[in-house]
């Protein structure tokens, strides 16, 4: 079995800290067989998708998903409708400084949530050239490893069958308004019990999960669809777009609209005025501390 390079064709690289950071596009129609890569990496979906198989495990990648390879962990990568993603690698010699705080073994997905955003936050400031930014990747790069090493120890711990059925809820419910009492009801417990348990074992207030699932769900709209900021808001549950566009900016560090934009192959719909602050993104076409390779 080969130790390779990350495949398709690498638009970009920046090297900060221990991490180097790639954008790789992946043509449609490719497969790769059984392989395996040197160093420990990340992957954020910013386009397309691909199945990843391991041989206990087959991770769908999708946008907004984030994944975790550990090094010389055997796979092959099916790319049959293409992908566009972001992948940071981890030099053995980071890896090492980081454990045992971030000794992750297996192979790890999350769709969504705050790995996501994290990871969203790494992609725009990547792009950017001022002094700042390479504090700020090394940063996010170490909050996301930190989110993914969180998500494998709640696992090792099964919740109890109640509560997977209230935030089973959530997922189905969650445009509507739900009070802890209205879940607590429909699962038979005590609201105080719900909170306490939800809170250890998803490592969120129940509000703060809601929250996130609205902004899962508007991204991908954002991402997939033309529908205006107004609707996608309004399906989301939020109660308007102004309050919708508050709480986008407040968690992901930009507006909808810029979000929106700022997506490999989308264009900026018609209904959206022009972004006030696009010029971060025309220094990027510009000399930057990322390489063209």
């Amino acid at each position: 079995m080969a130790c390779v390079n990350f495949h398709g064709r690498t638009l970009q690289t920046r090297e900060v800290g221990g991490f180097t950071l790639k954008e790789i596009k992946h043509p449609a129609g490719v497969f790769i067989p059984k392989h395996s890569h040197a160093n420990a990496h990340v992957g954020f979906i910013l386009n397309g998708g691909f199945t990843e198989t391991f041989t206990r495990k087959t991770l769908e990648c999708r946008p907004l998903s984030v994944s975790y390879i550990a090094p010389d962990l055997p796979h092959t990568d099916d790319f049959r409708h293409g992908v566009h993603c972001l992948v940071f690698e981890i030099a053995n010699e980071r890896l090492g400084q980081l454990q045992p705080l971030v000794d992750l073994r297996e192979p790890i997905f999350l769709h969504g949530g705050r790995a996501a955003w994290l990871a969203v936050r790494l992609y725009s400031e990547a792009r950017q050239n001022d002094t700042a930014s390479s504090s700020v990747i090394e940063g996010l790069a170490l909050e996301i490893l930190a989110e993914l090493a969180r998500f494998e120890n709640a696992a090792e711990a099964k919740p109890p069958r109640w509560l997977q059925q209230a935030r089973d809820l959530l997922h189905d419910r969650f445009d509507e308004n739900l009070t802890h009492d209205e879940i607590a009801d429909l699962v038979d417990v005590h609201p105080v019990y719900l909170a306490t348990l939800f809170r250890r074992h998803f490592g969120s207030t129940i509000g703060d999960y809601i929250r996130r699932l609205r902004l899962d769900f508007a991204a991908e709209q954002l991402s997939n669809s033309r529908d205006s900021l107004c609707q996608i808001g309004l399906a989301a549950g939020f109660a308007d777009q102004s309050h919708f566009s508050k709480v986008f900016k407040n968690q992901t560090g930009m507006s909808p609209g810029r979000f929106r934009a700022s997506l490999p192959g989308r264009s900026r719909v018609p209904y959206l005025r022009p972004i006030q602050d696009s010029g971060a993104v025309r220094r990027f076409s510009r000399r930057s501390e990322m390489a063209i390779t």
